[in-house]
């Protein structure tokens, strides 16, 4: 009997040991290459960027008014108080239009090409779904990480109803490249505050959702 407990407590240890090594499995620290800020012409607000690889990317969302019906600003959420960290959501239209000088909406590859900077696999950075492993928490990193501060802003929905959802719980971003497979969607990224990867997917069009702005480094 003794024995047997002997080794039930030897193989709770050596498993409690293997699970902890898995559960502090170190975040990498990344810092941006340089950065920077930009004005918008189109309405005078500052961003700030920052630098990995080629390209420079925002660091705040886009909180430029659009055409009516292409942005949205839930009162409830979007208030003056928080514009600035939140930004609106705006349609696939609206997100489009918001390219200016030499700043557009990145595609799905230029997505890709950051997560793989901050270590995705290229695998991964194909696949669909929940993929990678830290690197949601990196671009939710502020100016002490990563810099790029990817927000929980919600979607906005307009199918069974309208309005925001899952505001400060999720965060999805537009690029700008249709999905191919099925008419009135593209592909978005996603980001969650209680998870540390990245979701690729694709989305109806007319859903209202965030936006960050690349630049090719010249």
């Amino acid at each position: 009997m003794k024995y047997m407990i002997l080794v039930l407590s030897i193989i709770c240890v050596l498993g409690y040991a293997c699970s902890d090594d898995n559960d502090e499995k170190e975040i990498p620290v990344i810092h941006p290459e340089a950065e920077g800020t930009w004005v918008n012409p189109q309405d005078g607000n500052t961003y700030h960027w920052v630098r990995y690889g080629n390209q420079d990317w925002l660091c705040e969302n886009m909180r430029t008014e659009t055409a009516p019906g292409t942005f949205f600003k839930d009162e409830k959420y979007i208030t003056e108080e928080n514009l600035s960290k939140y930004g609106y959501v705006y349609t696939f239209e609206g997100a489009n239009s918001l390219a200016v000088e030499e700043w557009r909406l990145p595609t799905d590859e230029d997505w890709k090409a950051l997560e793989h900077h901050l270590g995705m696999s290229r695998q991964d950075c194909d696949a669909e779904e929940w993929r990678g492993d830290f690197e949601g928490q990196l671009m939710m990193q502020g100016n002490t990480g990563s810099g790029l501060g990817l927000t929980c802003s919600g979607y906005y929905y307009t199918t069974g109803g309208s309005g925001v959802r899952n505001f400060m719980v999720d965060g999805i971003y537009w690029t700008s490249t249709l999905d191919s497979r099925t008419s009135g969607y593209a592909w978005t990224r996603m980001i969650s505050y209680n998870r540390s990867d990245i979701r690729r997917f694709s989305m109806m069009t007319a859903k209202g959702l965030s936006v960050r702005l690349v630049r090719d480094v010249k």
